[in-house]
């Protein structure tokens, strides 16, 4: 079935690749081989997230679940078992001594790794009239993270006591992606309504609007930078500085909407890879 989610573990050396048919993989980055085959969810895979500090995958499901591995023996470290619909969106937040999900179900759930308890869970609308949550963000270094919804909602949350800091109003349709800065007390979001927004997380305000023509489907500050990219379905990347909201670049060339970006730190500077529904991935030197 279709492969729906790739990641590299924190050292580079295997990589995991998820798909449809409910089954996880994992592979020695060096050679291609096949390491472990990861079986237990019963419907597609959404996503996946590999520990920073160890070799331990997360995984979340479209049956509710999400699973917890330990590598490369690929023996079950856990299963996370509470939402209602499919867990969209996942990871590990509070510098890793926590693991986090959202779902179609509406809620963000914390949950204690060791035990597979949900410590705290967190509505995006209300429990009774509940919103799906669109994506999901967990901060690099601090205990907060980044929730948005399909009505355009965005709450930012503290990952040890589940408690709402703020409740950050600016998008008017969905919000597709989040991120923080590693550097600055500032992160972003990006939205259907073609908005990048710009929040300042000292007083939760609103720092700066920008803009593509159409809707915004990643957002990503580059690494111990203020400068954050975004791609979207006008066919095209932007490079901003989030301090003034300014546009440094435009990347042109796809000939349909930019789909996904990855980040790359080589020896040789800055590589952004964009993938687009033009059936091409391009490669972009960001030498700033």
């Amino acid at each position: 079935e279709t492969i729906s989610a790739l990641a590299f573990s924190a050292d580079g050396e295997l990589l995991a690749s998820a798909g449809l048919d409910g089954m996880v993989r994992v592979w020695a980055a060096a050679t291609g081989g096949e390491v472990a085959s990861l079986e237990g969810p019963t419907q597609g895979m959404n996503w996946l997230c590999w520990h920073h500090r160890g070799q331990v995958l997360l995984a979340g499901s479209e049956d509710a679940t999400a699973w917890m591995w330990k590598l490369p023996e690929g023996s079950v470290m856990q299963i996370f078992s509470a939402h209602s619909a499919s867990v969209s969106y996942g990871g590990f937040a509070n510098n890793g001594r926590a693991v986090i999900t959202a779902s179609e179900d509406g809620t963000v759930r914390l949950w204690n790794p060791r035990a597979g308890t949900v410590d705290h869970c967190i509505h995006a609308g209300s429990a009774h009239d509940p919103v799906p949550i669109t994506c999901l963000g967990v901060h690099p270094a601090q205990p907060v993270f980044l929730c948005g919804a399909a009505d355009g909602t965005l709450k930012l949350g503290h990952a040890e006591n589940g408690k709402v800091l703020a409740l950050l109003s600016a998008h008017d349709s969905s919000v597709e992606n989040v991120d923080f800065c590693d550097c600055m007390p500032l992160a972003v979001s990006g939205g259907m309504d073609g908005r990048l927004c710009v929040w300042d997380l000292t007083s939760f305000q609103l720092r700066h609007t920008c803009t593509h023509t159409a809707g915004i489907v990643e957002v990503r500050f580059r690494r111990e930078s203020a400068l954050l990219l975004s791609c979207s379905i006008s066919r095209e990347l932007r490079l901003w500085d989030s301090r003034d909201g300014s546009c440094i670049r435009v990347l042109t060339g796809h000939r349909d909407a930019v789909l996904c970006m990855a980040v790359a730190y080589t020896e040789k500077g800055v590589r952004v890879i964009s993938g687009s529904d033009d059936n091409t991935a391009r490669v972009w030197a960001l030498d700033v």
